[in-house]
């Protein structure tokens, strides 16, 4: 009986973790108000009824595909953040040449960062915190350099870390209509730009 039981909850987390890859990838293609359960369950191959098991709405399918992606995507960030001061800066230009490993994921994102900026939209406050959280431990990384000597003490922190999101955001949404866009040369051209601009002068 206990084998039995444990058997059903490994197919059970199976079919979740299905029905969260197929609506990611639905949701890349028609974004969240395009897409339908039905069309997510035909692509997991459940019926609709299976999908409603593990997930009731639509909108609780989305929190979880978005607390899927975050989980991911806290985990890559990590080790840029980790190395401190410029390093930062350095580690976010081999972040974006891992992101181009999975397109899907950089569609998924940039669709549901456009519909999401609609107030109404249930993905507008979890954008609006993942944003906020990402300047946040950016500032917090980038501030070690202070201390390292390698950024001046007055440097608007703050402004740095919404513009190396706003490059790694944008470069991303280019390569998604062209791929032959070269993201890392393009992000590290630029945010040679920003780190001097707070490097000390000598």
């Amino acid at each position: 009986m206990g084998a039995k039981l444990g058997q059903n909850n490994v197919k059970g987390e199976q079919t979740k973790l299905a029905i969260l890859l197929a609506a990611g990838h639905v949701f890349a293609e028609a974004g969240y108000r395009g897409s339908s359960l039905a069309s997510v369950a035909e692509r997991a191959g459940v019926t609709q009824s299976g999908l409603l098991h593990h997930f009731k709405t639509k909108e609780e399918l989305l929190l979880a595909v978005l607390e899927e992606h975050e989980r991911a995507d806290d985990a890559m960030l990590l080790r840029p953040l980790s190395r401190g001061g410029v390093s930062v800066i350095e580690g976010l230009s081999d972040l974006i040449t891992e992101y181009a490993a999975n397109r899907v994921a950089v569609r998924l994102f940039a669709v549901l960062v456009a519909e999401s900026t609609a107030v109404e939209h249930p993905g507008h406050e979890y954008m609006r915190r993942r944003y906020e959280k990402l300047r946040n431990r950016l500032v917090g990384a980038l501030a070690v350099g202070i201390d390292k000597g390698e950024i001046v003490a007055d440097a608007p922190l703050e402004d740095l870390a919404a513009a190396l999101v706003a490059l790694l955001d944008g470069i991303q949404l280019q390569w998604i209509y062209d791929r032959d866009v070269d993201m890392r040369a393009a992000f590290n051209l630029v945010s040679a730009v920003l780190g001097n601009a707070v490097a000390p002068s000598h």
